[in-house]
C-alpha cells in the first residue's frame, strides 16, 4: 500500500487528536490558573522525574510523597468541578494515535478504506440495516452476505451474478460499509478502472499497480464483464490477480452480468474455475427486474 495513503489517513487522526486535546485544555484553563494547582503540579513533576533516577540507580522512590501530590490534585480538580474531565479522543483503544502495541489499530484502518474509497469513487456506502428493507426478495442473499461479512472468510472468493439494475452494486457497498466498520481496509474498483491499470502496468512495468490488487485487505471488483478485453493484458492480469489473492486466503468481491457459462465464454477456464472453486467461493445470481426502470 502507498504511504501517502496511510499518511493521508494518519493526518485525520493526528487532526483528531489535537481537536480532542485543544477542548480538554479549554475544559481545564480554570485549572491551569489555579496558583495552588500550578505549584503543587510542579513539585509532583520534580518529585517523579527524581523517582525515575531513583529507580534507574536501583534506589528506592518516594512513592508516599508522590501520591500525596496527586490527591492534592484530585482535590483542586474536584474544587474546580473538572474531577471526571479527560481528553474525549475517539478511539478509546489508540488515543486516535492509529497504532496500539505495533499493530495497525482499526481506526486507521477505517480511515485508510475511506481513502480508498474516495479514490475509486466509492465513497458513499450503505448498511445492511437499510438494505434488508429495500431489497425484497433478494433479502436471502442480503442475509448471506451479510453472514459471510461477520465470519473468518474460510471462502475467500464472492461471485455476485445477476441483470443489470438487479441491485449487485448496492449489495456491494453494504457489504464494503459492514467490512469497513469491522476495521477492515477494503478497496472496491470497478473492471473497466482495474483493466485501465492492466494496461499502465503492461506500458511501465511499475510492480505497485499491480500489487495494490494483489496485497489489499479486501478486494471489490465492480462490474467484471464490462470492460475491453485488452490482447495479452487482461486475462493474464486478471488471473493473476485472482490466483495471487486466493493463494493468500485474501478476500475478493466480484459483481457480474455474466452467469458462468458466460463467464467461461468470455475469459478463459483458469479463471472460471479458480472463481467457481467451491472449496473457497460463494456464487450467488440474484434474480430480479431492473429497479432503475421500475423507478423511471
Amino acid at each position: 500500500m502507498k504511504q501517502e495513503i496511510i499518511k493521508k489517513a494518519q493526518n485525520v487522526l493526528h487532526t483528531r487528536k489535537r481537536q480532542a486535546e485543544r477542548e480538554f485544555e479549554e475544559k481545564m484553563s480554570p485549572l491551569y490558573a489555579d496558583e495552588e494547582f500550578v505549584n503543587v503540579n510542579k513539585q509532583l513533576t520534580k518529585l517523579m522525574i527524581e523517582n525515575a533516577k531513583k529507580e534507574i540507580n536501583g534506589e528506592k522512590k518516594d512513592e508516599a510523597a508522590e501520591k500525596t501530590f496527586q490527591t492534592q490534585i484530585e482535590k483542586l480538580k474536584e474544587k474546580h468541578g473538572l474531577k471526571d474531565v479527560k481528553v474525549s479522543y475517539a478511539c478509546k483503544l489508540c488515543k486516535d494515535n492509529g497504532f496500539k502495541n505495533g499493530e495497525m489499530c482499526q481506526c486507521l484502518k477505517k480511515e485508510i478504506s475511506k481513502v480508498l474509497l474516495e479514490d475509486s469513487g466509492f465513497s458513499n456506502l450503505e448498511s445492511f440495516e437499510e438494505g434488508m428493507k429495500k431489497c425484497g426478495s433478494l433479502q436471502p442473499h442480503y442475509a448471506l452476505m451479510q453472514k459471510w461479512c461477520q465470519s473468518d472468510f474460510k471462502k475467500n472468493l464472492i461471485y455476485l451474478a445477476g441483470p443489470t439494475g438487479v441491485g449487485k452494486t448496492y449489495l456491494l457497498r453494504c457489504m464494503a460499509n459492514e467490512l469497513i466498520e469491522r476495521g477492515k481496509v477494503v478497496k472496491i474498483v470497478t473492471a473497466y478502472q482495474m483493466n485501465q491499470d492492466f494496461k499502465e502496468f503492461s506500458r511501465t512495468f511499475n510492480e505497485e499497480i499491480l500489487n495494490r490488487y494483489i496485497d489489499i485487505e479486501i478486494l471489490f471488483i465492480d462490474d467484471l464483464g464490462t470492460e475491453p478485453l485488452f490482447k495479452n493484458v487482461t486475462l493474464e492480469h486478471l488471473y493473476l490477480i485472482i490466483n495471487e489473492r486466493k493463494m493468500k486466503k485474501l478476500p475478493t468481491i466480484i459483481t457480474s452480468n455474466l452467469d458462468m457459462d458466460d463467464l467461461k465464454n468470455r475469459y478463459d477456464e483458469r479463471i472460471t474455475s479458480r472463481i467457481a472453486d467451491r472449496e473457497s467461493s460463494i456464487t450467488t445470481y440474484l434474480e430480479g427486474e431492473d429497479k432503475r426502470l421500475q423507478k423511471r
